[in-house]
């Protein structure tokens, strides 16, 4: 599975800003938690039948195929800075868990990744984007986190993430613990041929 960045209009980018020279990527992380009895679960059911399964030893291709295909265009890339052994272990890891949100076509509309308390990814497709899907699959992401025994919800989002993403996760009951100022390597600058830019 591949990404192609001309899937989402051009304009969706506009808060990414361009490549420095120096290879550094500036960015502000927004810390959020979220409480049991603060959770507001509002989405619709989408207009579309999602089948969502539990991967219960997810393969390192498989989820590398995932990760490039959703977070691409939100410039992830720090799992794949990991070896193939090391991220085969992560996945392996007591408390870690993989659910893919697939339509009845088979076709990927999603994933959302769980660890401990934290939802440590979440996002969709590319083609799906835009449908209204993102917050019933959070509130599915949610569902689940709780199911587990928690009792507070955590996750992070950044400023080149969907501009979005964060009015979802407040809108969802989630509140801001802290943020933080950091310098990431561009991965437009470590995988050119990967991350073009400007979008096309």
């Amino acid at each position: 599975m591949t990404t192609r960045r001309s899937s989402l209009a051009p304009e969706i980018f506009t808060h990414q800003p361009p490549p420095r020279a120096d290879g550094r990527l500036p960015v502000t992380i927004t810390h959020l938690e979220l409480a049991l009895g603060d959770w507001t679960e509002r989405a619709e059911s989408p207009g579309v039948a999602i089948v969502i399964t539990r991967e219960t030893a997810p393969g390192v291709a498989l989820y590398r195929a995932l990760y490039d295909r959703v977070g691409r265009p939100w410039l992830w890339y720090e799992r794949r800075l990991l070896s193939d052994e090391a991220l085969g272990t992560l996945l392996a890891e007591p408390g870690h868990e993989l659910h893919i949100a697939r339509d009845d076509g088979g076709d990927l509309v999603g994933y959302f990744e769980l660890d401990g308390d934290e939802i440590v990814f979440f996002g969709l497709a590319p083609c799906h984007i835009g449908r209204r899907i993102g917050p019933w699959l959070l509130d599915r992401a949610i569902e689940r986190g709780f199911a587990r025994g928690s009792q507070r919800l955590i996750l992070n989002t950044n400023t080149v993430d969907h501009p979005r993403a964060l009015t979802t996760y407040l809108k969802a009951g989630f509140r801001i613990t802290r943020r933080e100022t950091k310098e990431l390597q561009d991965p437009r600058v470590l995988w050119p041929e990967l991350y073009r830019w400007p979008p096309a």
